[in-house]
């Protein structure tokens, strides 16, 4: 009986790759390619949208911080510029604050406001105004803005003199004033009544509590509302000729404010 020895049985394959040259080096799987490029992408793809988001979140904290507040300074009148015509102080008995009369003029006067730096950073103030962004592109169309109008550049000056620092301590423009952190600036904001101010309506009256400071933080800016104790109380302002004779008073003497 032949003996046999066992061989392994042999399988054929499904199908034949084509014989490659010996003289090559074989090639890369391409599967291993396929499997590291989409994971890289979505590293770089999520690593992107954290950054967008630190960046979005960075601007809308930036373009909304505010540490200027109104600051512990205020009243009538500033170094250098005019001081209007009867201007004063009204209603001051007790321990009311009052508010500041003006009286109807042509003349130019000025109210003295502050701002204070509470935030940890340095601010730049970019401009001050009695208008409001609103109304200043009112103005910026030929409109002339009510009851008051801007007469010139706002002066500022530091309220701690001897706070070290780098540039002046004061100055006929605020425009581009930097106040570090913790300090104070005193501001002269010189005003003229609308329409001339030679004419108000009989019997009217009209406040104003609040000016406008634009301050820029980095690369953002943006207009903060600041409100100050003393509201300014004047006859309403009104054009020559806008009302009947019986319902304005024009200039013949200063008004008494009610």
């Amino acid at each position: 009986m032949p003996i046999t020895e066992p061989h392994p049985a042999r399988q054929e394959p499904a199908h034949h790759e084509p014989a490659q040259d010996a003289g090559e080096p074989p090639a890369a799987a391409p599967s291993v390619q396929r499997r590291r490029r989409p994971r890289r992408r979505r590293v770089l793809i999520a690593l992107g949208a954290l950054l967008a988001a630190a960046v979005t979140v960075l601007g809308v904290l930036a373009g909304t911080y505010q540490p200027l507040g109104f600051g512990d300074q205020w009243g009538i009148g500033f170094p250098g510029l005019p001081d209007g015509t009867g201007v004063r102080d009204v209603n001051t008995f007790g321990d009311q604050t009052g508010q500041v009369y003006v009286p109807p003029q042509a003349d130019v006067f000025t109210v003295m406001e502050s701002v204070y730096n509470n935030g940890p950073e340095p601010v730049t103030i970019e401009a001050v105004s009695i208008l409001s962004p609103e109304k200043q592109a009112y103005a910026a169309r030929g409109n002339s803005p009510w009851p008051v109008v801007p007469a010139g550049p706002v002066g500022w000056m530091f309220e701690v003199q001897g706070l070290p620092h780098a540039g002046p301590v004061s100055g006929r423009s605020v425009a581009g004033v930097t106040v570090p952190p913790g300090q104070g600036v005193t501001l002269g904001i010189p005003l003229r009544l609308s329409y001339g101010g030679v004419c108000y309506v009989a019997g009217g009256w009209v406040s104003l509590d609040t000016f406008y400071v634009k301050e820029r933080f980095g690369p953002f800016t943006h207009w903060v509302t600041v409100q100050f104790p003393e509201p300014l109380r004047m006859r309403e302002p009104e054009s020559r000729g806008a009302l009947p004779a019986n319902a304005r008073v024009c200039l013949a003497g200063p008004a008494k404010p009610k």
